[in-house]
């Protein structure tokens, strides 16, 4: 498909610096390259929209390294595949230059899935008897194609392995997947395609399988949000999954002009999207809508804890702190770092509980092990660590209904991103959103918020500060995070006499953990049960949430603000989340940005033959928009009225909106 090739951009070099380039083999490192050598054996990459001063601590970059496997007993940087490591390396680099990569995640996964690859193909050649490959010009269209049929699951293979599985081993962390591999011969690509399908099959239907109690949050209920898996069905690869290989392949074939034995095969010619490989293929699945009564009490029991307890628990928090340290100052010797959880204890237990927390039960500073932590019932009382936790998700569940930001819009945001306007006297929340060019510097952008979120976004700003103090980390506002690794529940409990220079409010906390916040949140707020099942939302179900209630809410105001609300750069990326069952509001809009692309003469729309005629037809009528638009109207309307039909709208390969007529329902 057209619309899956790789995007244009802007070159960074002329033709003749280009050739002096490929010549000398001397290309210069990319901006979002940290260390000094692009000839290092790994890179450390920025990470995108937390572009910080990773000079001073490497540790906090993203790490890409060539040593990866190429076959059983080699890797890419050994000697004996020098070629190989020379031209990927100089590929990436030429895809940096040649502006068809900017983010350093691409980087990475393009180097990936080129191990893979030669992985992949290698294995084969062990199997046929055949020479390793030392090069990429040695790969052929089979081995391409075979790379990518080992997406797919047999079903007979799926059976014995499940079988084997369920006979051996009660829980998921037992697992010895070496063991399991050894009862069946697989390329590791087709390995690792059956090992995504057993786990996604047991955490579906064997309760045992989920997360374990030393490896996580054990939710209470099964997760009303989880989509089915079918058998039948779900074995066959997303098509996601496999366009976005097609894609890197195509970057590796792309940079053929560098590469001294190229790479012959152009993935996207030969299987366009790749749905032509397989008899089944899976359709990616849109973000879940969250339901309504479940959305609402979540909503509503963060802005009551926030209100509630948020002030408190900083105030207590505080006194706990000080205690803490008073009690570590009269120990003179290093000695006290042994004693921290005594220490913790005697404060815990001399410092006041204040009133306003009384209904939070809270019976200790930390529990006194991990796997406490996720076994008592919250009927018994939680620590701090776990309210801090539900402190954490409160205030992200109202940024990300309130803003509808993006994961990686929320993950940076900085500590001192509550505004109020000199001007207006309103109140914004300063959030750094992902460019249509896709820079991963990001750029910052102003959202507007209600005064109730930004004063509790400010009580939240100062217990992250409050936190740090405890451990003597010096702050800068701007530069540190709001949801900070200072805040995990590690470094709650952490001693306050080691690790001092570790600067944990550079560094943003993890998904994992934010994920098992929102968990903890769900279950001690009771979230109504759904059959049987409680709804555990991940955060980007916010996201949508909000561009559904928004346009329901705003009696046909259009998608034009909710698209500037939610950063996206056409209106048609607002519509993946508004596709719902068409109601006369959204049907109205599709009419409407219908006329709009009609009205925009040099502008495709992608619609059923009826629609598209209706386009012609208003466009060979006349060339000037305002007289367009209105009578593309008139038309679909006379169209509605002789067919009673009505438009509908559903997204195709993922990008874009397709319009067309259907037949009204009760008709």
């Amino acid at each position: 498909m057209e619309n899956t090739r790789l995007p244009a951009r802007k070159e960074r070099a002329t033709p003749d610096e280009f050739a002096e380039m490929i010549e000398s083999n001397n290309y210069p490192k990319p901006s979002w390259m940290l260390n000094k050598s692009i000839f290092d054996s790994t890179w450390v990459l920025s990470k995108t929209g937390l572009e910080l001063d990773y000079n001073k601590n490497l540790d906090f970059g993203q790490k890409l390294c060539f040593a990866n496997k190429t076959s059983h007993n080699e890797l890419l940087t050994d000697e004996v595949n020098r070629f190989l490591l020379d031209d990927l390396r100089n590929s990436l680099l030429y895809l940096n230059i040649k502006g068809k990569i900017n983010r350093p995640e691409r980087v990475i996964d393009i180097l990936h899935t080129a191990c893979y690859l030669l992985l992949h193909a290698n294995e084969l050649q062990t199997l046929n008897n055949l020479k390793p490959i030392r090069s990429l010009s040695e790969i052929s269209f089979e081995h391409l194609k075979d790379y990518l049929l080992a997406f797919e699951v047999e079903r007979h293979i799926f059976d014995k392995n499940l079988d084997f599985i369920l006979n051996q081993w009660s829980s998921k962390n037992e697992i010895d997947w070496n063991l399991l591999k050894t009862n069946i011969f697989l390329t590791s690509r087709q390995f690792n395609s059956l090992k995504d399908k057993l786990i996604k099959y047991l955490d579906r239907y064997h309760v045992g399988f989920q997360t374990s109690p030393d490896h996580g949050y054990i939710r209470k209920y099964v997760n009303a949000s989880d989509i089915e898996f079918e058998i039948d069905y779900d074995l066959a690869p997303n098509l996601k999954t496999i366009s976005n290989e097609i894609s890197k392949l195509q970057a590796l074939y792309s940079a053929r002009p560098c590469q001294k034995y190229k790479f012959r095969h152009s993935s996207q010619d030969i299987f366009s999207i790749g749905s032509t490989l397989f008899d089944e293929i899976v359709e990616s699945k849109k973000t879940p809508l969250m339901p309504v009564k479940a959305a609402l009490h979540t909503i509503s029991s963060a802005l009551r804890f926030v209100r509630a307890y948020g002030p408190s628990l900083r105030k207590y928090f505080s006194s706990l702190s000080k205690a803490e340290k008073s009690l570590i100052d009269s120990h003179t010797t290093r000695e006290s770092i042994c004693s921290l959880r005594e220490f913790q204890r005697i404060a815990y237990e001399n410092t006041p509980i204040p009133d306003t927390l009384s209904d939070l039960k809270i019976t200790s500073w930390d529990y006194e092990n991990n796997i406490d932590s996720y076994k008592k019932d919250f009927d018994e009382g939680i620590p701090v660590a776990i309210a801090v936790k539900l402190y954490i998700a409160a205030m992200w569940i109202l940024l990300a209904t309130f803003s509808s930001a993006r994961f990686k819009s929320l993950i940076s945001l900085r500590r001192n991103c509550f505004k109020q306007s000199p001007i207006d006297g309103l109140f914004d929340l300063v959030l750094r959103i992902p460019k249509s060019s896709e820079r991963w510097e990001l750029e910052e952008a102003n959202r507007p918020i209600p005064d109730l979120i930004y004063d509790y976004g400010l009580d939240f700003a100062a217990f992250a500060t409050e936190v740090e103090e405890r451990r003597s980390l010096i702050s800068n506002d701007n530069e540190s995070f709001l949801f900070s690794s200072s805040l995990d529940a590690r470094s709650l409990t952490a001693s306050t006499l080691a690790y001092r220079e570790i600067k944990l409010h550079r560094k943003p906390t993890s998904a994992d953990s934010l994920n098992e916040n929102l968990d903890i949140f769900i279950d001690w707020i009771e979230s109504p049960l759904i059959n049987g099942k409680r709804w555990y939302p991940r955060t980007h179900e916010f996201r949508r949430f909000f561009a559904v209630l928004y346009f329901n809410l705003s009696d046909e105001s259009g998608l034009d603000e909710l698209s500037w609300f939610m950063g996206h750069s056409n209106l048609d990326m607002t519509f993946h989340y508004a596709e719902l069952a068409p109601t006369d509001e959204w049907i109205e809009e599709a009419e409407l940005t219908i006329s709009k692309i009609g009205a925009t003469l040099n502008k495709n729309i992608y619609a059923d033959k009826h629609i598209r005629s209706i386009v012609d037809k208003a466009r060979n009528t006349s060339n000037i928009s305002t007289v367009i638009e209105p009578l593309v109207r008139k038309l679909i309307d006379e169209h509605k009225e002789i067919t009673k039909q009505e438009v509908h709208f559903c997204r195709i390969d993922g990008e874009e909106v397709f319009f067309y007529f259907s037949e009204r329902e009760g008709i």
